[in-house]
């Protein structure tokens, strides 16, 4: 057998082999080996250094790395884009519809405030039927408090008095004036303008009458008598309150 050409590793360097030249020998000699010949690397690309890329391949991958990053960018400005526009088209549908929402919330807040005013005026009229009576009560009792105390403060009060009850006397010629003790004195000193007011007035006489309160008299004449007692006034206020009161009541009802 014979063997022109062998390659073999060598022991000193794991990335070469060893080139030997062996002459052909029968299957019963020995080999023998004539010359040992210079180791030399194999690697790919032959000689070359393993670090050096051609400029060409160096050229291409710059211009696919500058397309890379170059699509990259307009991705992301694309995205940007697509990002705003659906921002934008939310924020005015969100816009349109929390309008929408505050319209109807708007309109339920109208809706019960509006049921609120019915009720509080439901409730204001059977308040006002249920309470009439104390209600008119309270007001005549503030109205009388008023009066009297009116009545207390004016020293002349019973000079109208006294001359709204004249004018109404049917019969004037003789005349009896019951009025208050705190009166009195003001009423006899009264007397010469009473005259002087009514020519049919002839005589007039005037009692002190403890019933009767500051302010008010009692005329007393041969065809009738008059009541201008305060108490009496009062009393025509009261049913005059009262009437009216009716009246509103009947047309809230």
């Amino acid at each position: 057998m014979s063997l022109s050409n062998t390659l073999t590793n060598s022991p000193h360097d794991g990335n070469s082999w060893a080139k030997l030249e062996m002459d052909s020998f029968e299957s019963s000699s020995p080999a023998v080996l004539e010359k040992r010949g210079e180791f030399t690397p194999l690697r790919a690309g032959g000689d070359e250094n393993p670090g050096f890329i051609p400029f060409e391949q160096t050229e291409a991958d710059e211009t696919t790395r500058k397309q890379a990053k170059d699509l990259l960018q307009q991705a992301r400005e694309q995205a940007a884009i697509l990002e705003k526009e659906a921002y934008e088209k939310g924020f005015a549908q969100g816009e349109k519809d929390g309008l929408e929402l505050g319209q109807k919330k708007a309109a339920k807040i109208v809706e019960d405030l509006e049921n609120l005013l019915e009720q509080v005026s439901r409730s204001k009229k059977e308040m006002l039927r249920l309470h009439e009576k104390q209600i008119l009560e309270l007001v005549f009792a503030i109205a009388k408090k008023i009066i009297k105390k009116q009545l207390a403060s004016i020293d002349d009060a019973v000079k109208q008095t006294i001359l709204s009850a004249l004018h109404l006397a049917a019969e004037k010629s003789k005349v009896v004036l019951r009025i208050s003790p705190e009166d009195f004195s003001y009423v006899e000193r009264l007397r010469p303008e009473l005259f002087s007011k009514f020519q049919e007035l002839k005589s007039v006489v005037v009692t002190s009458d403890p019933s009767i309160t500051k302010g008010g008299c009692f005329v007393e004449t041969s065809y009738g008598d008059v009541d201008a007692r305060v108490e009496t006034q009062l009393a025509k206020v009261h049913e005059s309150l009262e009437k009216a009161f009716l009246e509103k009541s009947n047309d809230h009802y």
